[in-house]
């Protein structure tokens, strides 16, 4: 099954496995070496393909690190559609209670993912890539929230609960990452949801008087 509750055939399992595997190869590579030392033909070595097989399945070196940019776009999308009797910011909420819930890759806090930020840190050219690649994602929330309601893109009130929603959450996880050897897990995770309850109490009051509350 894919993220949308779809059969997966076998030649579009095989793909995303394939794909899977070269990038756990590449990160790995990438936090052991660091990111700017790493090059798509190691990666290709280290995985038994060519480079061109590499670069099928990502355009560029940073997809590879960053390749669940993706799934981020479907949760998204899905949780409006499936929430569809909640307004659009309660469909956000409950995703993001959701995904602690089912302790999703996307909200770990353990040592690997301090690592993979780590990595981030220390690379000009990743740093550049996440902000371009957040930047699309609230464009693309944005959307989502307006097509909602029947709004057009770039609906003004949509575009403020984007970027309201996406930095409390990139705020939250960094600042419970950031315990990772002081805190436990449990703890983390509600300095977590702590920060995220903040954030989306200042969505609601952005979005009062319009259909996304």
């Amino acid at each position: 099954m894919n993220i949308n509750g779809k059969a997966e055939g076998l030649r579009e399992q095989k793909k995303r496995i394939t794909r899977q595997q070269l990038s756990n190869t590449a990160t790995e590579l990438f936090i052991k070496h660091g990111f700017d030392n790493v090059t798509i033909t190691d990666i290709a070595i280290a995985a038994n393909v060519s480079k061109m097989t590499v670069f099928n399945y990502f355009p560029r070196k940073e997809a590879l690190y960053f390749d669940r940019i993706d799934e981020i776009h479907q949760l998204l999308q899905s949780a409006i559609d499936r929430h569809h009797a909640l307004s659009p910011v309660a469909a956000l909420r409950t995703l993001a209670a959701e995904l602690v819930e089912q302790e999703h890759p996307l909200v770990r806090m353990d040592k690997g993912v301090a690592d993979f930020w780590r990595v981030v840190a220390e690379s000009p050219s990743l740093r550049v890539y996440a902000l371009e690649q957040f930047e699309i994602l609230v464009l693309t929330l944005s959307n989502i929230l307006s097509s909602r309601i029947n709004a057009q893109n770039n609906d003004p009130a949509a575009s403020l609960i984007a970027v309201i929603v996406l930095n409390t959450w990139r705020i939250a996880f960094q600042e419970a990452l950031s315990h990772q050897t002081t805190l436990s897990i449990k703890d983390r995770r509600q300095v977590f949801l702590g920060l995220l309850d903040r954030g989306f109490h200042a969505v609601e009051a952005a979005a009062q008087g319009t259909p996304y509350v």
